[in-house]
């Protein structure tokens, strides 16, 4: 292979609001074009899922990674609502005309793929046109949590004590103020109410069975019970017997994340030949 063409790791210089997000691109082998991922972490992002990426890259992907504002050393103020607006900043960056020459990007497949908030993260930004697939690993709902908070105790403080042990990496925040931030958003945030909207893409979420933080009958089942409702077709489950982390089912998650990717990649490349292969007629058509 020609050196120029080697797997690399190249600084992303993504920038958000000002900051800086620490991005990075994993480059893999070959000239292109490639699918690329947007590989979001969790909150804090203690269980950074670096080895999840480099399994994408083996697979022929860009992964950008990056650091939401206000963690690990980013500038700026941490809060949900401003991973939000970082999300969409690295999407506006990887479809910049510049960016998408410099990684070899396929802007045709163009996928999220996020753990616990990065799968909250992800579904609350599967509809943007630009992606064509995501893949929620765990999502844990940041607005049904604060929706029910209002009058449910028990998840509430359950929330709170998870929020008291992320702290320590985030800037000029606290949990106080990150539970109040999902209690005045829960209804603006909540993910079953997107399900009409949720229900016209490709999504794959995957649930770990003896996951205590985002547990399945509330971070999963209401959810897809919604999606469902609308369309029985665009959605994919995979359940596996394990905890938040997937802690013994790395490989297989790995390996259900980039089966699914890679059918969808297929998929996207069969429907824009055909749509090309219409269009061709419809030109000769003209043209007679």
């Amino acid at each position: 292979v020609n050196s120029e063409y080697f797997p690399d790791l190249v600084y992303a210089g993504l920038e958000s609001h000002g900051s800086d997000l620490c991005g990075f691109v994993l480059k893999p082998q070959g000239k292109g074009p490639h699918p690329t991922a947007i590989l979001l972490h969790g909150f804090p992002g203690y269980d950074d899922p670096i080895d999840l990426a480099h399994a994408l890259r083996r697979c022929g992907m860009n992964v950008l990674r990056f650091h939401y504002r206000g963690c690990w050393g980013v500038k700026g103020t941490y809060s949900f609502k401003h991973c939000m607006e970082d999300v969409k900043s690295a999407i506006d960056y990887l479809t910049d005309e510049e960016v998408v020459k410099k990684f070899n990007i396929d802007i045709d497949n163009l996928f999220l793929v996020g753990h616990s908030m990065g799968g909250f993260l992800t579904l609350t930004h599967a509809c943007d046109k630009r992606i064509k697939a995501s893949v929620a690993i765990s999502p844990y709902d940041f607005g049904l949590v604060g929706k029910i908070g209002h009058y449910d105790e028990k998840e509430r403080e359950e929330a709170f004590e998870m929020f008291k042990t992320a702290i320590p990496p985030l800037n000029d925040t606290n949990a106080e103020a990150l539970m109040q931030e999902c209690i005045e958003n829960g209804d603006k945030w909540n993910l079953p109410d997107k399900a009409k909207f949720l229900a016209d893409e490709r999504l794959l979420i995957t649930v770990g069975t003896g996951d205590v933080v985002s547990k399945k009958s509330l971070h999963h089942d209401i959810l897809a019970s919604e999606i469902k409702k609308y369309n029985k077709g665009n959605l994919t489950e995979k359940f596996a017997a394990t905890d938040h982390s997937y802690s013994n089912k790395r490989i297989w998650l790995a390996q259900t994340v980039a089966e699914f990717l890679d059918e969808e990649t297929a998929e996207n490349v069969k429907r824009n030949a055909q749509k090309e292969a219409e269009l061709a007629v419809r030109e000769a058509q003209n043209e007679a």
